[in-house]
């Protein structure tokens, strides 16, 4: 009777036991920095590791009344929106060209997925030899067109930085929308293709009234998750820009990290990126709220 009973315990600790380590990993590289960003956001920090004085909510008050803070939120919302757009167009278009059963649609589907596994440091280097002013493969074929005369510097133009660097980020990521969509496409019944064939539906038609229609629950995951990732991108377009020129590409992931690592204001940084979450949170909650597949 005792063993038993050591070994009913045994079964009801076994579940902690197993989700022990996971919960502790999460606790130590998600809630101690989360407390640690919480709590710098209150004290005038400057370096990493020093101790600064306590200023209360001054520097939520600074970042709030900021308008650095607010363009950088501009910057951020063009970024967000230019990928969306462009990788919802990239990924749907190859996904439907792809979802048809051929030898060399079998092999796309394998190989397309390359810009996506990419590296990001790899991806910049390649695009800034491309793009190059001076030397680039891209203003060598304008000027052999009789296009342009002189090289243009896009990644560096005033206007075209932050465009060019949205179409990099897309170039290096439409591939993974892509897959998670032809996904989706596989789970739809073929008879409801059929059947409309019958009816005499033409491919719009089809595509509107029964591809993304029952692609909601893909489209809701990839619209919620896609944006949020999206807008914490953040290497991609320091490797390339570092914010500039003159601010044009500085995000919000950009600003924070100029505040807490060039301007050394840590506490700052801290303070803009508590402001940011909320505001992350804020828009999640109503995206799930208005926009979440709601249950037939």
């Amino acid at each position: 009777m005792e063993a038993l009973g050591k070994g009913k315990l045994f079964n009801k600790a076994l579940p902690y036991l197993l989700v022990t380590p996971i919960v502790a990993w999460l606790v130590i590289t998600i809630i101690v920095p989360l407390f640690n960003v919480v709590k710098e956001s209150f004290y005038s920090t400057g370096f990493v590791g020093t101790k600064g004085a306590f200023v209360g909510f001054e520097n939520y008050q600074n970042t709030i009344l900021s308008s650095t803070y607010w363009n950088a939120w501009g910057k951020s919302l063009v970024w967000v929106l230019g990928n969306a757009v462009l990788q919802s167009i990239l990924a749907f278009g190859i996904a439907l060209l792809l979802n048809r059963k051929t030898r060399f649609n079998e092999f796309a589907r394998t190989w397309m997925i390359i810009p996506w596994v990419i590296p990001t440091i790899v991806v910049v280097i390649m695009w800034q030899w491309i793009l190059n002013g001076s030397y680039g493969i891209f203003n060598h074929l304008l000027q052999t067109l009789h296009l342009i005369e002189q090289p243009v510097n896009l990644i560096g133009h005033s206007f075209w930085s932050l465009p060019m660097v949205i179409f990099i980020n897309t170039w290096h990521w439409f591939p993974f929308m892509a897959v998670i969509i032809l996904a989706g496409m596989s789970t739809i019944d073929e008879e409801i293709y059929e059947a409309a064939a019958i009816d005499g539906v033409n491919a719009w038609q089809k595509f509107w009234k029964i591809t993304f229609p029952s692609l909601g629950k893909v489209t809701f995951a990839l619209g919620l998750v896609g944006t949020l990732w999206s807008f914490n991108i953040f290497d991609t377009i320091y490797f390339l820009t570092q914010g500039g020129p003159a601010g044009k590409t500085t995000t919000i992931p950009v600003l924070i990290y100029q505040q807490a690592f060039e301007s050394y204001r840590l506490g700052q940084a801290s303070a803009t990126s508590i402001v940011t979450a909320l505001i992350l949170i804020v828009y999640a909650y109503f995206f799930i709220k208005y926009l979440g597949p709601k249950d037939e």
